[in-house]
């Protein structure tokens, strides 16, 4: 569980946390080294910083199978009896295929994120274990089709255009190769680093037994074929985004793509997804205050014509964030279950 059990104890984000973390939402393994001259701290301190936000469990940086690696995936809607939500979340928490739960208010008790190998084993996996559970109602499903941006992408407000830029410049440039990785150092690299997204070259070679040069030729090979992604993730009740909402948008075909990618240029928007199911179009959203749910409801439909929101379901609780838990106030655990690839 997290390092720091009391919420009362943890400390809130300053303006340098949230610089730094923005910094590692661009560039996640980026050295201290090369972000200090631009975040004004130097590289001990940042360090230092770091260690704290992440042992709070107030940032973390994780390494997820890429869209390479990854077979279908569908938003899962959960209706549930009276009394049976928590125990029905805690219970799918501790699949692999259950990638993200949310506990929502709205036309839905859950939302969770699920993914399979293919089609069929997403199907089996629905259908058979929601049969094993007591206290489902009801369910629907809305397969994922083509995602126009996701929350990898989103980023904090702190740093300034020309400070983000530097970050960017940080990055390696990107490598094309047709190598392959041996999948049991696939296998192994993806939980390395999915419990620490930060784990260095030389700890991963210590850890797993394989030459330097090996590792970091496979980080760079996973990476480019998409197999491999490594994100910074940030407690919601800490960023200045306090509010999570889902709406569920019904947009004409002929104008969907053109729609899907409008979205993405607001800055609340975290993800964005075309879907197959009761609506086509699927958006996640951070927003400053719940009455901003309501205003950027009104935003969307009278911004774009054709648009009709069908539904939406803020949450109440986050229980489990791309395979790691959360606790209390949507703090990251120590507890991560491995998602399937």
């Amino acid at each position: 569980m997290n390092k720091t059990d009391d919420l009362a104890q943890v400390a809130s984000l300053d303006e340098t946390d949230k610089r730094l973390i923005q910094a590692l939402q661009i560039n996640p393994r980026a050295r201290w080294a090369s972000l200090a001259p631009i975040i004004g701290v130097d590289s001990v301190t940042l360090a230092r910083r770091w260690e704290r936000l992440s042992d709070d469990g107030l940032a973390w940086v994780a390494g997820h199978p890429g869209s390479g690696a990854r077979g279908p995936s569908a938003i899962l809607e959960i209706e549930a009896e009276p009394g049976a939500t928590l125990e029905i979340a805690q219970t799918l928490a501790a699949d692999p295929e259950a990638f993200t739960i949310d506990h929502t208010a709205g036309g839905r008790d859950l939302l969770a994120i699920v993914g399979a190998k293919d089609l069929d084993s997403l199907s089996e996996y629905i259908m058979g274990r929601m049969r094993r559970l007591s206290g489902v109602r009801a369910t629907r499903t809305l397969l994922l089709s083509s995602p126009f941006t996701d929350a990898g992408q989103w980023r904090l407000r702190s740093l300034s255009t020309d400070e983000t830029s530097a970050v960017e410049r940080t990055i390696d440039a990107p490598v094309s190769t047709r190598g392959q990785v041996d999948p049991q150092l696939e296998h192994a690299l993806l939980h390395t680093l999915g419990q620490d997204g930060r784990a260095t070259v030389t700890s991963i070679s210590r850890e797993l037994g394989v030459g330097q040069r090996r590792v970091r030729e496979a980080i760079t090979t996973l990476t480019a074929q998409g197999r491999l992604v490594v994100r910074t993730e940030v407690a919601r009740a800490h960023s200045g985004w306090p509010v999570h909402a889902w709406y569920f948008l019904r947009v004409p075909a002929t104008v969907a793509e053109r729609v899907g990618s409008a979205m993405t240029r607001l800055s609340e928007v975290r993800m964005a997804a075309s879907t197959i199911g009761p609506y086509n179009l699927v958006l996640s959203v951070w927003m400053r205050a719940l009455a901003d749910v309501q205003r950027l409801e009104v935003a969307i439909e009278e911004g774009v014509p054709g648009v009709s929101i069908a539904d939406r379901s803020v949450v109440l609780q986050s229980l489990k964030k791309e395979g790691r838990y959360l606790g209390a106030g949507g703090l990251a655990t120590d507890t991560m279950v491995p998602m399937l690839t």
